[in-house]
């Protein structure tokens, strides 16, 4: 995808979730232990909206990206919340609007481009609208085949070797499969062990920790459940 259809797309979700209303925000969102819907949106404002464009604008031979990073003191609480959302993604995807996405930069994973960060926030905003949407019963975003195959070959490609880097490479490779896509995936570089598939929105919701009753795992099962649980592990699953 090209770094205007993620931003594009980042944008669809502020909007979604800046559109909440406030008695949402007290709902317990499963996907996230400990959580409810106001500490998601804090979350995405704080850990997104305001650490992402440093990151984006960050030398790629700097280390620290997020050393000037105007953390707030206290996370902002009920009505209060959704504004602060509002106006930090606002300035988040301001702030990408108006890179050049080949702009060289400090990354999560080495150096890179600001394109990088784009790509992330599209699709973390959209693994967490999942979680709201699910926790509030409300229907999932409705992706199309070119953003579920980015996602999950982002995951693929960054977020699951970086997290077996961080806990120990899990033995065993996984294929991945998606109804409807011809595309697959392998993380690992040995002949898969096990086999995950089903439609892409579940597949990707299960590389992130969060495997529902749609996703069919086949083969060595506990090597797809090494697979599966590394954003858990590394990442408290945020």
């Amino acid at each position: 995808m090209a770094p205007n259809d993620h931003l594009n797309w980042l944008d669809d979700n502020i909007g979604w979730f800046a559109k909440l209303p406030v008695e949402a925000l007290a709902v317990t969102v499963p996907a996230c232990p400990g959580w409810n819907v106001e500490h998601v949106v804090n979350h995405l404002a704080i850990g997104l909206g305001l650490s992402y464009p440093h990151g984006a604008r960050t030398p790629p031979d700097q280390s620290e990206m997020f050393d000037s990073v105007p953390w707030p003191d206290t996370w902002p609480q009920g009505e209060a919340a959704l504004h602060y959302f509002a106006a930090e993604m606002g300035r988040c995807l301001e702030t990408f609007r108006s890179l050049d996405p080949e702009l060289p930069c400090r990354t999560y994973f080495g150096p890179g481009t600001a394109s990088l960060w784009f790509r992330r926030a599209a699709i973390e905003t959209t693994l967490h609208r999942m979680d709201v949407a699910d926790a509030l019963g409300l229907a999932g975003p409705g992706l199309n085949h070119a953003q579920v195959g980015d996602a999950i070959a982002e995951a693929v490609e960054l977020v699951l070797p970086f997290a077996a880097g961080m806990v120990g490479v899990p033995p065993g490779v996984l294929r991945i499969s998606v109804d409807q896509l011809d595309d697959r995936w392998l993380v690992g570089d040995e002949p898969p062990k096990a086999e995950i598939d089903g439609p892409g929105p579940a597949v990707l919701a299960a590389l992130w920790g969060r495997t529902g009753p749609d996703v069919e795992i086949s083969g060595n099962r506990a090597t797809a459940d090494r697979w599966l649980g590394l954003v858990e592990t590394a990442f408290a699953g945020r």
